[in-house]
């Protein structure tokens, strides 16, 4: 089983682990809530060096990328990023990802188990573009600072007076005389930030961290707590709330496509429900009301005129140590899925109402 270059220090600190698409990763480190809160609080770190990670380079790398990407690739800068989509023909997702521009190279960030698709697939639609696919994710470590105090604890360990920074939007800074790549992100619900290193230097630059941050109160925090801090802000998670079924749009992607740039992969598909159409299904967001927490999978009823209709199915669900309420995603008809309907799903035979929430549970604002 993989393991991340700070895997040492994880066991230090007791770390409780899991697997995770053939890498073992801390779950937690004793208290996930506390975890939780801690992100919500002040600050938190964690490794997610089991990320994957694709560099594409070559002459030619942003027209190649450009035609196959659901985002306008040509207007990425260096030090810039966005979110994008790789997709089927039939407008499918298949990879959900995060792309940094680079003066000589696109670095895309996806969830683990996935950069081998995104190799072979990038790879079949190679013809004699100059361009170079890799898979690099145990080049890199990556790890990420999130929380209202995360901008403090960077710009001390950086001598760096971190200003408002776009999300995706990164930067080179050393941190302990290691190069690293600092990456605005806010998928907690809260300020945050990805740091990428060499693999070898990581846990340099993990202490270095932990140290800087005693002051705001910094903890490690594990796979746990980031599932339940990533429902409360509504982040869906691919193989999770989404897979090679969905439709982006579907899963309120928007941000991650372009609607005015030229053809890519699955492009007709999303354009023909974009401006001709709609999407059936849409994922938003349920509060549980018997505090029973729902399984991925289970169904989602209404009763209209004393009969039973399917409309839709829970994909992800935790208890919310913020608001201590059980709390869902997942997919509903459309016709369904305004804030304040009422629908139901079972759990071993006991109904249970769930009420349609806007998303996100926990919005993000700046601090």
């Amino acid at each position: 089983m993989k393991t991340s270059p700070i895997h040492d220090i994880h066991k230090s600190l007791s770390a409780k682990f899991v697997e995770i698409n053939g890498w073992e990763v801390p779950a937690h480190y004793g208290n996930p809530v506390a975890e939780h809160l801690n992100v919500r609080n002040r600050v938190g770190i964690m490794d997610a060096s089991h990320r994957g990670k694709v560099r594409i380079s070559g002459k030619d790398r942003t027209m190649f990328l450009q035609k196959i990407l659901s985002q306008d690739i040509t207007k990425l800068t260096p030090n810039n990023g966005a979110y994008s989509t790789l997709l089927d023909v039939k407008g499918r997702l298949l990879a959900y990802m995060r792309i940094y521009c680079d003066a000589d190279s696109f670095l895309i960030d996806v969830e683990p188990g996935l950069p081998e698709k995104m190799v072979q697939t990038l790879t079949h639609y190679l013809f004699r573009e100059d361009v170079i696919i890799e898979d690099v994710t145990e080049k890199y470590g990556l790890m990420t600072i999130q929380g209202p105090l995360s901008k403090q604890v960077l710009s001390k360990v950086t001598d760096t007076e971190i200003r408002d920074m776009p999300e995706c939007s990164h930067r080179n800074l050393p941190i302990k005389h290691v190069s690293c790549k600092v990456v605005r992100t806010s998928y907690t619900g809260e300020d945050g930030y990805d740091i990428y290193a060499l693999w070898d230097e990581l846990p340099d630059v993990w202490r270095r961290l932990v140290e800087a941050g005693k002051e705001y109160g910094i903890m490690s925090f594990g796979l746990d707590s980031l599932e339940t801090l990533r429902i409360e802000a509504g982040t869906p998670l691919y193989s999770i709330d989404m897979d090679e079924h969905t439709i982006p749009i579907e899963a309120n992607l928007d941000k991650a496509i372009s609607y005015d740039k030229g053809c890519y992969i699955g492009q007709e598909t999303i354009a023909r429900i974009k401006f001709r159409g709609h999407v059936n299904k849409t994922l938003t967001g349920f509060y549980i009301h018997e505090g029973i927490i729902p399984q991925r999978g289970d169904k989602l009823y209404k009763v209209v005129h004393d009969i039973e209709h399917p409309i839709g199915f829970i994909t992800s669900s935790c208890l919310s140590p913020t608001f201590n309420k059980t709390i869902a995603l997942g997919y509903i008809r459309i016709e369904y899925s305004e804030p304040g309907e009422e629908v139901y799903t079972d759990k071993d035979n006991k109904r249970l109402t769930a009420t349609v929430a806007k998303l996100p549970f926990y919005p993000w604002t700046k601090k």
